[in-house]
Order: structure tokens, then sequence, then C-alpha cells
């Protein structure tokens, strides 16, 4: 019984917020499949936390909280880079930055030594 009534709450909560949470994601991230993901990622923490009992007042701010953090972590994971040398002679790089997915190439950071 009580899986059910959190699961009742979820519900409400999820029908009240979602419109609000989903246009704060979109305007910090624009790619869809990543906006799906953060979304789906945002309110799997906010069952978690019904799962724990944990007591919100405001779910509208809480969830933009969250939602904020996995945005964040996000953009972190993708941030990191591959180190490519462009001095040396290595058509494996060459072929990895053809191949790259076109919303990484803008994150790629050339590094050379003096």
């Amino acid at each position: 019984m009580n899986s059910n009534r959190i699961l009742k709450q979820f519900e409400k909560i999820y029908n009240e917020t979602y419109k609000n949470t989903l246009t704060y994601i979109c305007s910090k991230c624009s790619n869809i499949n990543d906006i799906d993901d953060i979304l789906q990622e945002t309110y799997i923490e906010v069952y978690k936390q019904l799962k724990k009992k944990k007591k919100v007042i405001n779910y509208k701010s809480y969830i933009i909280v969250i939602a904020k953090n996995k945005i964040n972590q996000y953009f972190n994971e993708s941030q990191k880079s591959k180190n490519i040398s462009i001095f040396q002679d290595n058509n494996e790089d060459e072929e990895y930055i053809i191949n790259l997915d076109s919303r990484y190439r803008y994150r790629i950071r050339i590094h050379y030594k003096r």
C-alpha cells in the first residue's frame, strides 16, 4: 500500500512540475536526446527521494535544483576531451576528429608545446 501512495504522490508532482521542468532543461540544453535523458534522470531522483520519505515544502523549486545538478553533471562529463597532437603525423587522431559527432567537435582543445 505504501508504494501505491508513493506512486500517486509522484504522479501528482510529475503532472504539476513537468512543463516547468522541461522548459528549464530546454533553456539550458539544445540536444533533444540529452534533454530526454536529463529529464528522466531528474524524475528518477525525485522518485528516489519520495521513497526515502524526504520532506519537501516546494517541489517546483526542488525539482529545478535537481535538474540544474543533472545538467551540470551532463556538461561536466561531456567536457572530457581527447588530447590530439597536430604536430605529429597521426592518422588515428585525424580519423577520430572526422568521425566525431558534430556536437562534440567544438569542445576539442588544441594544445601545443613550445
